[in-house]
């Protein structure tokens, strides 16, 4: 029975997630987890159908919203802003813990399992595609 009810979750927690698309541009697997300080994350995979484009920003109802890509130098982890992520053709862009993700800033609440964070990603030449960080629980 157990197995039974924990297949149910997953597929329940596949079936809910959204894709969203934007021309040749799909998001899939938009999610953050849950917090309580004053920041949150957020975690998507950018698949670009056709030719290359460029993320330039990320903006939500947030003080402060930002592309930061986590670095491994020295032996030291560190996060750096990025202007802007070249989106190559014909291909995709992992953000996920430990590279490429959307720092929110200036948070007044936490955020809880289910919460979901609206945010909207601006493309130089496809524009731009309003999409949903759904909060889950870290693995």
């Amino acid at each position: 029975m157990r197995y039974i009810i924990a297949a149910l979750l997953i597929i329940c927690s596949s079936v809910s997630a959204e894709d969203y698309n934007l021309g040749d541009l799909t998001v899939k697997k938009s999610f953050s987890y849950p917090t309580n300080g004053r920041s949150g994350a957020g975690y998507f995979t950018l698949i670009n159908y056709g030719t290359a484009d460029v993320l330039m920003a990320v903006t939500a109802d947030f003080p402060r919203v930002m592309i930061h890509e986590s670095l491994m130098q020295e032996g030291v982890m560190t996060m750096q802003h990025r202007m802007m992520v070249q989106v190559p053709g014909q291909g995709q862009i992992e953000f996920s813990p430990g590279g490429y993700h959307v720092m929110f800033m200036g948070l007044t609440d936490g955020w809880a399992e289910g919460d979901e964070i609206e945010a909207s990603l601006q493309f130089k030449n496809a524009g731009t595609l309003d999409i949903k960080f759904v909060v889950i629980a870290r693995p």
